[in-house]
């Protein structure tokens, strides 16, 4: 059984600022008209106008995190609206001047700027038409966002009003939103509606996602009632909701891990408040319907006497995806690297070994642009692989903040204590001055995680997926759902399955091809809970987690040479791409880089598209 996707609504697509949650309720339901999701993007804090010019870009101050986050954020939504073919009313609300100031594209469309909910009316009453007016407190409007969307009612402040909490249960599907009064929660709410699924809201401010990791900690390294001081921290936030009758939920969360405290009593997926939830909504919309690779790649430096990986490979290929096999000796950290940023694919499989890695724990003292110093203890991760065409060592050095001025990275104290935000910018570039370290020992590195290639280890420190595609990852190696599976989640995945401990590797074979041997009839989602049927009764019982939505699957290929096809023009794509961003590229050390991305490529279609590029050369 497959479930299909709501569709894009074209009407509206809406930039609201992250921190106006309440905006974006009212907003909602003055736009919504039940035909499909509504593309939305959070717009993060920034702390300065932007400039004019490539080379003041570089320019390195207390603004620069904030200033590079803008940029990103700038030409991702503007490349997810050019893939709409743009929208009827494109709608911004609650951006200050410095955030607009980013903004490149806003005289192209037809753009509605909402300041505050004073103007929410005034601008979008009748838009779309709806049924009345639901009243009720402020301090309610995303609590009752829901039922309005529900019931084609807009919502209206009155600090007077009753209104009596509804809630729906006779939808197969269930949407659990933690609140985190940002954005994010109230298109959670958007989002369960468009499934036309019911939606359950959680408070869970106490609930602290350090702590949450430290416990599963405690779980795999087999402490004492380690699952049930887990459970205890995680389960009175939803012991009130009944799960039994659904057919699959997901949880929109800031890193908690229902599935396991739930034991996976029905499919489960989660989505990440954190991580680009906007655009991974949007990217598993857009392409599970309007765009596929038909390609995968299959990553094995054969660290087992049995795996699965000739098993996934003779699946998918049967299934005429284009498969890359990058396995023995094939499987290095240049090619892993590569094929992971520039290669088309829509599926990745990762069998190794995983988990974390033994660092360095450094304490390193910095002084701040206000003349302040500072205490940082952090561990720092090496990696690096060899580039055979240039006979180079590329290099990747994570750092992991541990204690700052000796309060707990993450912890309560530590956010309280509000330091501006120059002293982390001022922190981030300075790390690494060994003058200034006081101490350092070799340590195992908590929360790490890598992939262990025949030449190195790979951290997953990349900046570009697929070839700008947003591709299923199934990370098959230990305690690989934190840290690794943040990068790709981050950089556009749109489904990533990790596994919370060291799992056995008979364990994770068998599941392996339970998964693909169903993923065509099924989506990711239940294939998976099959899947975890495997490790019932074991050490690793409910053991893998997914990131994604409920509907996300993996289509087969027409044939192999179509997929050939496919895969073909989209290298080309993006070759054209990089030749077109090099011509307009000033700063050195980036057309370098680039250069670097075009000789790869080319050397791609050189030696595993032959044929093609004979073809293509003769036509034109």
């Amino acid at each position: 059984m497959k479930s299909y996707p709501p569709k894009i609504a074209s009407k509206f697509f809406c930039i609201i600022n992250r921190d106006e949650a309440t905006l974006a309720a009212l907003i909602f339901s003055y736009i919504d008209q039940s035909e499909g999701y509504i593309p939305t993007f959070e717009f993060p804090f920034v702390s300065s106008e932007d400039f004019e010019n490539e080379l003041d870009k570089e320019i390195r101050d207390e603004h620069q995190l904030s200033r590079s986050r803008a940029r990103k954020f700038n030409i991702k939504v503007r490349n997810a609206i050019r893939r709409l073919g743009g929208c009827e009313y494109l709608i911004i609300a609650g951006l200050t001047d410095k955030q607009l100031s980013y903004l490149t594209f806003l005289n192209d469309y037809n753009t509605i700027y909402i300041d505050d909910k004073d103007n929410v009316d005034v601008l979008l009453n009748g838009i779309v038409p709806k049924e009345g007016f639901l009243l009720c407190k402020e301090s309610e409007l995303i609590k009752h966002l829901h039922y309005a969307l529900k019931q084609n009612l807009y919502l209206s402040i009155d600090e007077d009003a009753v209104t009596v909490p509804h809630s729906f249960h006779n939808s197969s599907g269930l949407v659990v939103i933690e609140q985190n009064n940002k954005v994010s929660s109230v298109f959670g709410i958007l989002y369960g509606h468009s499934i036309g699924s019911d939606v359950e809201l959680v408070e869970t401010e106490r609930l602290n996602t350090y702590q949450i990791k430290d416990l599963i900690e405690n779980l795999k390294n087999d402490k004492p009632n380690a699952f049930n001081n887990l459970s205890a921290a995680i389960f009175p936030y939803i012991e009130h909701i009944e799960f039994n009758k659904r057919e699959f939920a997901t949880f929109f969360t800031d890193g908690v891990p229902y599935s396991l405290i739930l034991k996976n009593i029905l499919p489960i997926s989660h989505v990440h408040l954190r991580i680009n939830p906007d655009f991974f909504i949007f990217n598993s919309l857009y392409y599970e319907s309007y765009s596929e690779t038909y390609s995968a790649v299959v990553f094995s430096p054969k660290a087992f006497d049995n795996e699965e990986t000739e098993f996934v490979i003779e699946k998918l290929s049967k299934n005429n995806l284009l498969v890359k096999p990058l396995v023995d000796k094939e499987a290095t950290y240049f090619n892993l690297d590569n094929h992971i940023q520039h290669y088309p694919f829509s599926l990745l499989h990762l069998c190794s070994h995983g988990g974390e890695v033994e660092g360095t724990r450094i304490i390193e003292k910095f002084i701040d642009s206000g003349g302040d110093e500072h205490t940082v203890e952090y561990d720092e991760v090496f990696s690096f692989g060899l580039n055979p065409i240039e006979d180079s060592n590329p290099a990747a050095t994570k750092r992991l903040p541990r204690k700052f001025d000796g309060l707990t990275w993450g912890s309560k104290e530590f956010t309280e204590a509000s330091f501006p935000n120059y002293v982390f910018s001022d922190m981030f570039q300075s790390l690494g001055e060994t003058k200034n370290q006081e101490s350092s020992r070799i340590v195992n590195v908590t929360g790490s995680c890598h992939i262990k290639c025949v030449d190195s280890i790979y951290q997953a420190m990349f900046h570009y997926l697929a070839a700008m595609h947003s591709p299923i990852i199934f990370n098959n190696t230990c305690w690989s759902w934190s840290d690794v599976a943040d990068s790709f989640i981050g950089v556009g995945a749109r489904g990533y399955i990790g596994t919370l401990w060291n799992i056995d590797n008979a364990i994770a074979t068998q599941a392996a091809e339970v998964f693909y041997n169903n993923i065509f009839e099924n989506t990711v989602l239940l294939s998976l809970h099959k899947a975890l049927e495997i490790s019932k009764n074991t050490r690793d019982e409910n053991i893998y987690i997914f990131w994604g939505l409920h509907f996300t699957s993996i289509v087969p290929g027409v044939s192999e040479e179509a997929s050939r096809l496919v895969v073909f023009s989209k290298i080309m794509d993006s070759l054209e791409m990089w030749k077109t961003k090099l011509e307009k590229t000033i700063i050195p050390e980036h057309k370098k880089t680039i250069t670097e991305i075009i000789d790869w490529l080319s050397r791609v279609l050189a030696r595993n598209f032959k044929k093609e590029v004979m073809k293509y050369i003769y036509k034109n």
